[in-house]
């Protein structure tokens, strides 16, 4: 597909990702009289999900999916996620004293957002596609190398 189809793509999908943050985090934390930002957290938590979920569909399509994951991917994962407020939401908690809080917002989102990554990949892409050799994750490839190096010198 075209340079010009593709950023067309990447901004239809990033405005309406946007949207969809913005609207999520009121909906989540309006309810909500605590200081850490949970709504980013779910949102990135959520964007996380649905990220392993498209590379998940692409790997087992083998088909690349340009315009697709440049609408979908770049465009509404890009904008529904969001590491600048996140970083914005740690430095506030962090300036306003809650060092606590502060580094459980880094842990939690480095953690589960990785977890969600890699379970939405999973459902889509399961371990038995993943063992035939058709992994994404390179150090699945070393483990079965290693694997079966260390049964042929037994």
């Amino acid at each position: 597909m075209s340079y010009i189809e593709n950023t067309i793509a990447v901004l239809c999908g990033g405005a309406a990702g946007a949207v969809c943050r913005f609207k999520l985090n009121a909906a989540i934390m309006s309810g909500l009289t605590m200081a850490f930002p949970l709504g980013i957290l779910c949102i990135n938590v959520l964007g996380g999900f649905l990220m392993g979920l498209l590379q998940g569909a692409m790997k087992r399509s083998g088909k690349p999916f340009t315009v697709g994951y440049s609408l979908l991917g770049t465009g509404f994962l890009g904008g529904f996620t969001t590491f600048s407020t996140f970083s914005l939401d740690t430095f506030n908690l962090y300036h306003t004293g809650d060092l606590m809080l502060a580094g459980l917002n880094i842990l939690l989102n480095a953690v589960i957002c990785i977890c969600a990554v890699w379970a939405g990949y999973r459902i889509v892409f399961p371990r038995t596609a993943a063992a035939s050799g058709n992994s994404a994750f390179p150090l699945r490839r070393i483990e079965t190398k290693t694997r079966s190096l260390a049964g042929s010198l037994s």
